[in-house]
């Protein structure tokens, strides 16, 4: 059987990361870090592209959990190849000095002198060529040193899809100039979402996206990279799914809905204790929204916030709370009869007074005030 060279591929998993707002717990995110280290014992080489720490104040807790991984890979004969990412590096553009504890096989810690990583198995020659990430580096400086063998560009980069102004922290390539080094395969960086980049239908990059959530932007399943090398050539390449949490981030228009059933069924289809559901309700509605209804999925997620920043016709209003034996009941009862015997002045805006109704009856007059001091 023809030997081959199997090689993981992993970038921006922002070990550390300091948002409140994600709600995805830390421990989440270093489970998936681990599971990545226990896939890539499976391969010859595990590939960083950069952000492996969100920055470098990480806590000393990240620094001895990536020195354990690393020492576990390295010990199974796993190389380790790590291009640093805007994370790793100082507001100075330089690299902490525990950065190189971490024991890397080969670490890209300099522009000057991109010299390539060389993997040999058998008969099969790997190059790798990397940069640490800054705005001031011109990927197009890079060329293959030699014709034979698989040549591979590790770089952490900000792909320019629209070709717009560049106001990016790391160097900023344009898509047209992907290839203008010439390398065989690029593994790219910095970008959160996964892209596969082809020409003529043959596969000549991949972005893995973060392999756990960081923004809202960051949806559903997560990957790694997992790349065969046979013959030093590109022979199979796919994504493998690792995050411990999945994200679902809907907006939804009521403006378009009948019933609550469309907000109801998405969130039995996504409801998982490894689930974070963020849904915003927008539009006009004419449907009874029932909160308490959608709160008794709290318990069907890890996390559930349901912004409801839809308006309701008075109609429905009306039909939600005239049945209340209360104050708030009495009053929809007497403004029901009021529109039946069109009573209200007609030169109200009936658009401004539901919005007022609905924001009296929701939050209570003080937050009332508050609202109506920021218009």
């Amino acid at each position: 059987m023809d030997s081959e060279i199997k090689i993981l591929f992993m970038s921006d998993i922002h070990l550390g990361i300091k948002n409140d707002d994600m709600y995805i717990p830390d421990y989440a995110r270093v489970n998936t870090f681990k599971r990545i280290a226990a896939i890539a014992r499976e391969h010859d080489i595990l590939l960083i592209g950069g952000d492996l720490i969100d920055n470098s104040s990480v806590g000393n807790d990240v620094i001895e959990l990536i020195k354990t991984e690393f020492r576990g890979l390295r010990n199974a004969s796993t190389d380790i190849i790590y291009t640093p990412g805007a994370g790793e590096l100082s507001s100075r553009e330089t690299l902490p000095t525990f950065i190189l504890d971490f024991n890397a096989s080969c670490l890209f810690s300099s522009v000057m002198s991109p010299t390539p990583y060389l993997y040999m198995k058998d008969d099969q020659k790997l190059y790798i060529y990397g940069v640490p990430a800054t705005a001031g580096f011109d990927i197009s400086k890079i060329r293959k040193i030699s014709e034979e063998g698989l040549h591979i560009g590790l770089f952490h980069v900000d792909i320019n899809f629209d070709n717009g102004k560049n106001n990016s922290p790391v160097y900023r390539v344009q898509k047209n100039d992907i290839r203008s080094p010439g390398l065989d395969f690029y593994a790219f960086g910095f970008n959160h979402n996964f892209k596969m980049f082809k020409i003529l239908d043959r596969i000549i990059g991949v972005c893995p996206g973060s392999p756990e959530s960081t923004s809202f932007d960051e949806t559903g399943d997560r990957y790694v990279i997992s790349i065969v090398i046979k013959e030093n050539r590109l022979y199979q390449i796919k994504r493998l799914t690792v995050n411990s949490m999945k994200l679902y981030n809907n907006s939804i228009d009521c403006s378009g809905l009948m019933t609550m059933g469309p907000i109801k069924e998405l969130l039995e289809n996504n409801k998982s204790k490894k689930a974070i559901q963020r849904m915003v309700l927008s539009g006009g509605r004419d449907f009874i929204l029932r909160h308490d209804e959608l709160q008794k999925y709290k318990n069907e997620f890890f996390k559930l916030d349901i912004i409801d920043q839809s308006i309701p016709t008075i109609d429905s209003l009306i039909e939600e709370f005239q049945y209340e034996n209360s104050l708030r009941g009495e009053f929809y009862k007497i403004l029901k009869e009021q529109i039946d015997q069109n009573n209200l002045p007609h030169d109200i805006e009936m658009k401004d007074l539901v919005v007022s109704l609905n924001k009296i009856t929701r939050d209570g007059f003080e937050n009332l005030e508050d609202w109506l001091c920021s218009l």
